[in-house]
């Protein structure tokens, strides 16, 4: 017999405040997705249980379950969102849209994130201890001479104002949560300065016509 499709909903267990969880979040509820937000309490150690590891070997949030089918990466979990619902908009199948989209998760990854997000937003927001000032100093040099102009790059080879053209793509989506969350954070640090910058995050903000209706926990964390 052929198995019937499923009609439980994903279930993506995180936190609501995380980084890496809310770029998921804002896509499937912009997107009218239907899913169940399952929190998991790292403090509480609810992703070392034995139930957890057997969807995640790796301990880590955001994992997804549908129907069984598990991913952690939030990147990896937004592409297979994309995919399975035909997000096209968000996750453009034509090859160069998608290499400067695909691009963009990369940069996040190797890039934006163990920079910017690491040595700016975690330290204030208590996810990593405090950082010496030469590291911001040296944090603040590679966004001005490698990142900032990594970024501007990639939106103008679309056409701009974003990564993923006239419209954000879900490489926009999880720069700006990070990005969102730093300025927000650290207003007053040199990423909380970037005027550039901040026009992108408002740009981006400005297309997630849902936000006030799933975003008011992470608005309230990293308030500064």
């Amino acid at each position: 017999h052929a198995r019937q499709p499923s009609t439980m909903p994903l279930k993506l267990h995180g936190l609501p405040m995380s980084g890496s969880a809310l770029p998921i979040v804002a896509l499937l509820e912009e997107n009218g997705v239907e899913y169940e937000s399952v929190t998991c309490n790292l403090m509480e150690g609810a992703h070392k249980t034995p139930e957890f590891l057997k969807m995640n070997p790796m301990h880590c949030i955001p994992t997804m379950d549908d129907d069984g089918f598990h991913l952690w990466e939030g990147r990896a979990i937004s592409r297979y969102i994309c995919n399975k619902h035909k997000l096209e908009s968000w996750y453009p199948s034509d090859p160069k849209k998608r290499g400067l989209c695909e691009l963009g998760l990369d940069w996040h990854l190797s890039s934006f994130a163990p920079s910017v997000a690491a040595n700016i937003l975690y330290p204030a927001a208590g996810f990593a201890g405090p950082v010496s000032d030469e590291t911001v100093a040296a944090t603040e040099k590679k966004w001005n001479e490698d990142l900032w102009p990594a970024l501007q790059f990639m939106i103008k080879s679309s056409g701009g104002p974003f990564i993923g053209g006239d419209k954000p793509c879900i490489a926009d989506l999880h720069i700006f949560i990070h990005a969102w969350a730093t300025q927000k954070k650290v207003p007053n640090s040199f990423f909380g300065k970037h005027e550039g910058m901040t026009a992108y995050v408002g740009k981006v903000k400005a297309c997630l016509k849902k936000w006030d209706s799933y975003a008011q926990a992470a608005e309230g964390f990293y308030s500064p």
